[in-house]
C-alpha cells in the first residue's frame, strides 16, 4: 500500500512540473507581448521568423492582472518581449521578469510617442501618471511598428530587409486606416463624447476630439459629479456612453437614463487592431 502511494505521489508531482513547462521547438524563436493588439502589430512585422505569445490574457483587466506560475513559465522560451511601457501589471511585473531572467530583452514600444498625462496622482509609482492606452491611434502605432522592425533587424539581421518590407507594408495599411477614420469623422469635427474610463485619448487627440471621462483619477464619481456629467451631455447633446468592456456598467448607465443616451461597450484591447480603429470612429460618429 506505501509503494502504491509512493507512485501516486511522483505522478502527480510529474504532471505539476509538467503543466509549469512550456516546450518549443528546438528552432522556433519566440516574442513575448502584453496584449493582444501587440500581437497583431508584431505579427505584421516579424511574419514566419518569429512565434508570438501574448501575456494578458482576453478580457483581463492590466490594472490588477498578475501572471500566473505557467505565464512566467511561458517568458522562459522568449527571446524578445515587447512592452507597451506603462500598463499597470508592467510597471508591477516587468522588472521582476528582467530579475529572474537577465538575458530576456525587453523593449518598451511608447519611446518616442508624446505620452499623456493620466490622472493617477495618488500613484507614486513611476509611470503611473501616463495614460498607456497609445496604441488606439494610427500614428502612434507607425512609432511602434518601427521600433520593433529597428529591434528586429539588430536581433536578426540576416533578415532586416523582410522586417523594413513589412514595416512599409504596414505603414501603408496604418495609413489607410487613417484616411478611412478621418472620412467617418469628418461628419462631426470637434465631437465630444462621454466614456467611463479614459481609454481614447490617443485617438481623441489624433482626430480632434474631446473625450469626457465619467471615471475621475481611476475612482468612481460622487452624486455631485455624476450631476455634473448629465448637465454637460445634455449641453452636448451626447446620446452615446462608451465604456470599456472590463468595467461596470452601472454608473454609465445611471446616466445613459438621464440623458436618454445608449451604453456602448467596446474593447480597447480587441485583436484586430485596424477593424477595432474604424470600428471606434463608427461608434463616435453614431453620436450625432
Amino acid at each position: 500500500m506505501r509503494n502504491l502511494y509512493f507512485l501516486i505521489l511522483i505522478c502527480i508531482l510529474t504532471c505539476l512540473g509538467g503543466c509549469k513547462q512550456v516546450n518549443y521547438g528546438n528552432d522556433e524563436r519566440v516574442i513575448t507581448v502584453s496584449i493582444l493588439p501587440q500581437k497583431y502589430l508584431v505579427e505584421k512585422i516579424c511574419g514566419n521568423k518569429f512565434s508570438v505569445q501574448v501575456l494578458l490574457p482576453p478580457g483581463a483587466n492590466h490594472e490588477t492582472y498578475e501572471p500566473t506560475s505557467l505565464d512566467m513559465a511561458s517568458l522562459e522560451g522568449a527571446n524578445l518581449y515587447f512592452s507597451i511601457g506603462y500598463l499597470d501589471f508592467e510597471l508591477n511585473w516587468l522588472p521582476r521578469f528582467a530579475s529572474a531572467q537577465p538575458g530576456l530583452k525587453v523593449i518598451n514600444t511608447s519611446k518616442g510617442i508624446s505620452m499623456i498625462e493620466g490622472h493617477y496622482e495618488e500613484h507614486e509609482q513611476a509611470g503611473r501618471g501616463i495614460d498607456p492606452h497609445a496604441w488606439l491611434s494610427p500614428a502612434n502605432c507607425k512609432m511602434q511598428a518601427r521600433t520593433i522592425a529597428r529591434t528586429l533587424c539588430d536581433y536578426d539581421s540576416a533578415n532586416a530587409a523582410y522586417y523594413k518590407q513589412n514595416l512599409g507594408i504596414f505603414e501603408v495599411q496604418a495609413d489607410s486606416i487613417d484616411r478611412k477614420i478621418r472620412s467617418i469623422l469628418s461628419v462631426c469635427p470637434g465631437k465630444s463624447f462621454l466614456i467611463f474610463h479614459p481609454a481614447l485619448a490617443y485617438f481623441a487627440r489624433e482626430y480632434g476630439l474631446e473625450q469626457i471621462s465619467i471615471e475621475f483619477e481611476g475612482k468612481e464619481p460622487s452624486a455631485a459629479k455624476i450631476r455634473e456629467l448629465i448637465d454637460i451631455a445634455r449641453k452636448k447633446n451626447i446620446r452615446n456612453i462608451l465604456i470599456s468592456k472590463e468595467f461596470d456598467t452601472r454608473n454609465a448607465e445611471a446616466i445613459a437614463s438621464e440623458i436618454n443616451a445608449r451604453v456602448i461597450v467596446f474593447d480597447p484591447m480587441a485583436a484586430d487592431w485596424p477593424g477595432n480603429m474604424v470600428h471606434l470612429a463608427e461608434l463616435i460618429a453614431e453620436n450625432k
